[in-house]
Parts: structure tokens; sequence; C-alpha cells
């Protein structure tokens, strides 16, 4: 397995099970900061120790319960991709649940299956956490092929306080695409912003993968599709990069905060795996792939 722990002060790249588990368990917390880019085969148990520390942070059993039935079923084969999906959708529909527990479930998923919902043909997007803090709140229409839409709550830190604020989340089905964005900056949820565009006057303003999807139509998932693939700059990073990038259609997302110690580790790790690595000079996926596309004399929205 492969994840990537993007906690503040505490950035690491975790290679086996062993070593996530007395992570998780010694600080839960860092569940929340959790990426799983390379997952399966997990501890199925009811009691394993990522469903305690999920448990721990949400105590919602029930839709704990109900997630935990759905990853044993579609492991053991007993449901396919489209059942799992409809189920999940279902799920969403009618039980409660917060911010907390779309990660941990997302997460859940890949540890089990090597899956989460975007490699279902869905997506969960919600508002960025930044614009509810500063009192703005993001248009649902900048959401496209909205199944299911929630207001929730959530407590952030303003002023040495801790405020509740009001936000949505909206439950998608992503579009067809024959170019992929494998996603391993985000743990399967995806922040949107009124930015359709990544940049104004060279701030940072809406989160590559939400453009990737709205603006450039591209299919995100979680899993590695085939065995080429071109990974995105991590900053700041000094490394050479390769000149083929713009090769083949599978492009992958990584965490800005991950060091260049992690970022050899996981191209040498994915290398020891069989796939096909290259390096891109971008930092962010969806200008990696417009550029990209533009190259080929595709265009780009």
């Amino acid at each position: 397995m492969l994840a990537y722990i993007d906690y503040p002060e505490w950035r690491r790249l975790i290679e086996d099970y062993k070593t996530l588990d007395e992570l998780l368990t010694r600080n839960m917390k860092q569940a929340l900061s959790l990426i799983v880019m390379v997952g399966g085969g997990y501890d199925e148990s009811i009691n394993s120790p990522f469903l305690r520390v999920w448990n721990g942070l949400t105590g919602n059993a029930s839709f704990i319960e109900d997630v935990h039935a759905l990853a044993i079923q579609y492991r053991r084969g007993l449901i396919r991709d489209v059942d799992l999906a409809g189920a999940l959708i279902d799920l969403l529909s009618r039980r409660s649940f917060s911010l907390v527990d779309l990660i941990m479930m997302n997460n859940y998923l890949k540890l089990i299956n090597d899956i989460n919902v975007l490699d279902l043909g869905l997506a969960i997007f919600y508002e960025n956490p930044e614009s509810i803090l500063a009192g703005v709140r993001e248009p649902a229409d900048l959401v496209p092929n909205k199944l299911v839409s929630r207001e929730l709550t959530i407590d952030l830190e303003a002023k040495c306080m801790v405020v509740k604020r009001t936000f949505s989340v909206h439950l998608s089905r992503q579009y067809e695409s024959n170019i992929y964005v494998i996603d391993w900056s985000n743990p399967g949820l995806i922040p949107y912003s009124k930015f359709a565009v990544p940049r104004v006057e060279g701030v940072e303003v809406s989160d590559p993968i939400f453009s990737s999807i709205t603006r450039l139509r591209v299919r995100a998932v979680s899993r590695v599709i085939g065995k080429d693939f071109v990974l995105t700059l991590p900053k700041p990073v000094d490394v050479k990069t390769d000149t083929n990038y713009c090769d083949g259609n599978v492009f992958v997302s990584l965490p800005q905060s991950m060091g260049l110690s992690d970022y050899l580790s996981l191209i040498g790790k994915l290398m020891s795996m069989g796939y096909n690595v290259r390096k891109s000079p971008f930092t962010r996926v969806d200008e990696l792939i417009g550029h990209c596309l533009s190259s080929r004399g595709q265009e780009v929205k």
C-alpha cells in the first residue's frame, strides 16, 4: 500500500498497514489528512483500527456499519461497481453524516478495495472552507451533474475561536472522458470555488481537480489507470523533469506539501511496482493537462 499523511508539521509517506495503524491510533486527527494512493487488502473486520478511529472521531456508528457492509460485499464480489455506486447514492440520500464521515468513508473504501467514489464515476464536492470562514458562500450551480445535495455544519478556527459555519456538500456524476486525472491530492473529496480558472493575478483560487473536471471535463479517479502516467511536481522541489510528459492521457495530482524525499520515494516505489512514471514541471494538474491538450492542438475550454 501507499498513502500520504498531509498533517501540519508531520507529513510522511506511509508504505505498510502496520505503520498506518500505529500512527492513526496514536493521533486519530491524522486520519483526516490521510490520502490513500494505493490500497486494497486492509483488515476487513468491524473492529479494525481504522474503523475504531473513525468511530472515535464521529460516533456515527450506523453510517460506519453501512459503509463497512458495502465495502465487504464489494470485496467478496457480491456487488459490482454499478451496485456500489447506487448504494452509496442511496446512503448519502437518507443517512446523516459529517464531512469527517465522508473523508473516512473514501479512505476506508480505498484501504479495503483500492477504490473510492471517484472510481465509481461519482464525485463529492464541498464548499471551500476558506470562503466559508470569510463569510462568502459558493454558488451551488458551480457544481455539475448533482445527484444529492446536503447542508452540513463545520467547526472552523477564526481569531483563536471555534465557530460553526454552514456549508454545502454535493454528490455528482462525473463526465465521460478518455483523459484521466488520478487524484492523490485530496482524500476523495473535492473543494469547489466560484473561480473556474486556476489563478487570479498569480494567486491560486481553485482546487486543480475541481478545475480539471469543470473546465477540461476530464475523468477523476483514485486508482491508477494502465501502466503509464505523468506526475505533477510538488513544490518546492528541485528535480529534473522529463521531456515527453505530454505522451499519454493519465495524469496524477500530488499534494503540493510533499517534500523531495517522499516524492522520490514515491516514484521509486511506483517504478518497483511496474509503472512507467514521468515527471512534469507543473504543480497544478489542470495547468498540466491544459498545456498538453494545447500542444496536441486540442481545444481547452
